[in-house]
């Protein structure tokens, strides 16, 4: 789990400022999404953090919904 949530926060713009991911082209709200997924990502980093043990469907989840965030990034020409 600590290896997909350092993936995925390697792999989405989590450092750009809002200026820089709500110019240009707009396809879905990038700003809300990252947020969505920042959230996500905090919820499980805290799990992990009380010895919780994620199930291979919370896993599934969570790469699923990353996938999604970053073809709409890469849409955006974010990534």
């Amino acid at each position: 789990m600590q290896t997909l949530i350092d993936d995925i926060k390697n792999a989405l713009p989590f450092e750009k400022s809002e200026h820089e991911i709500c110019a240009g082209k707009c396809i879905g709200c990038a700003k809300k999404m990252l947020e969505y997924m920042g959230g996500e990502l905090d919820h499980f980093q805290c799990q992990l953090d009380q010895g919780e043990i994620p199930t291979l469907g919370e896993l599934s989840d969570l790469a699923r919904i990353a996938k999604k965030v970053h073809r709409n990034m890469v849409r955006n020409n974010l990534v």
